[in-house]
């Protein structure tokens, strides 16, 4: 039984509306479940990984070198951007994993499987981890996300969507962002106080008003 733990980068991909699809039509489901296989497996042997196993129509790779695990990553949504049919998330994320029997283990695991099923999809996520692996090539442009709370995780994970010409623009957060820092800005300077005040004195100035009125 061996057993070894090691940092790596675990890339995991999944088929966007495969369910339902599952649901409607079984034989074009199991048709894109085998041609996603046939894609992965090249691939993945050409940037040097190593195809772990299929979790339904998720698959679980692993690489020793971030760099071609996003290189592989760009790749599989490169060959996929010309198919309507067939569309894929995709998480990578770089941490210490154990490998135990042919099959890994460890947090790293479920960090790459949370960060893919929140990708959008067509797009790849990246964490904190792996943007510091790669930030010295240029060739590879990045979008910062912001900290998710990914499910089962129990402390928030920065994340960042891979950029380029084949991949989807994810929605900018910026706009709610600043509004809340507004909001908070508001509130340390009182100015809610000062107009709860004015507030109050308009109506104690509407009430003698009308009390003047009444008994003139």
């Amino acid at each position: 039984m061996s057993q070894s733990r090691q940092l790596a980068a675990i890339m995991f991909t999944d088929i966007v509306g495969y369910t339902a699809l599952m649901g409607s039509d079984e034989q074009k489901a199991m048709q894109l479940l085998e041609q996603n296989r046939n894609l992965h497996k090249p691939l993945i042997e050409q940037y040097r990984g190593k195809y772990l196993k299929d979790i339904g129509d998720a698959v679980l790779a692993s690489f020793s070198s971030a760099g071609d695990a996003v290189s592989c990553a760009l790749a599989i949504q490169k060959a996929l951007s010309g198919d309507p049919e067939l569309t894929l998330r995709i998480g990578i994320h770089l941490g210490d994993i154990t490998f135990k029997d042919h099959d890994v283990f460890g947090d790293g695991v479920n960090i790459a499987s949370r960060i893919q099923s929140i990708a959008d999809p067509g797009g790849i996520y990246i964490s904190e981890s792996m943007h510091k692996a790669i930030r010295g090539r240029s060739d590879i442009q990045t979008q910062y996300l912001g900290e998710t709370q990914l499910k089962n995780v129990d402390y928030p994970v920065k994340t960042y969507a891979l950029q380029g010409a084949d991949l989807p623009i994810p929605e900018v957060k910026e706009d709610k962002e600043l509004s809340g820092r507004l909001w908070t800005e508001i509130q340390r300077r009182g100015v809610l106080q000062a107009v709860g005040h004015l507030c109050s004195a308009i109506t104690t100035a509407n009430t003698v008003i009308t009390v003047c009125k009444f008994f003139g």
